[in-house]
């Protein structure tokens, strides 16, 4: 909110409120006759709301100017994104130019990891483990068997 829309805001507001007393004066006035009071009472009132329009066209002045201002706020914005994205796309395409595919990593394995694998047994040739079934708990621990007793039922009172 800039310093126009604020000041129209509250002259605007503050005179029309200031207009309220000079038209309770006018009514009082015209229940008593008195035309002479009443139409110094509607001066007053013409004069308030006069100043209230004043006040009125400052609070849209000051509202396209701030209109204007977020409107180029925006716009700088916009522009900020476009360079920032012009950018990073360059930056990738120079990751890409150095002869990696772009969204890769580059994974080495060294000469001990291959002899361990040339040594070991493949995972199709490994023979299957017989156990037990486990049973494990909500908290992800390993539950004790399930004793194959009859159940039973206790009632307290």
């Amino acid at each position: 909110m800039n310093v126009q829309m604020m000041e129209g805001l509250l002259g605007a507001s503050s005179n029309i409120k200031l207009s309220g007393t000079p038209m309770s004066v006018y009514r009082q006035a015209s229940a008593e006759g008195d035309t002479e009071k009443m139409k110094r009472a509607l001066g007053y009132t013409g004069e308030c709301t006069e100043k209230a329009v004043k006040y009125q066209e400052k609070l849209d002045k000051g509202m396209k100017a701030e209109a204007k201002a977020e409107k180029e706020k925006a716009k700088l914005e916009q522009e900020a994104a476009i360079e920032k994205r012009r950018e990073e796309h360059k930056r990738a395409e120079e990751g890409t130019e150095s002869g990696r595919p772009q969204g890769s990593d580059l994974v080495q394995i060294s000469e001990a990891a291959k002899a361990a694998l040339k040594n070991n047994k493949s995972a199709e040739a490994a023979e299957p483990i017989d156990s037990e079934p486990v049973t494990y708990t909500p908290a992800g621990e390993i539950a004790a068997a399930p004793v194959d007793a009859e159940p039973t039922v206790s009632f307290t009172a």
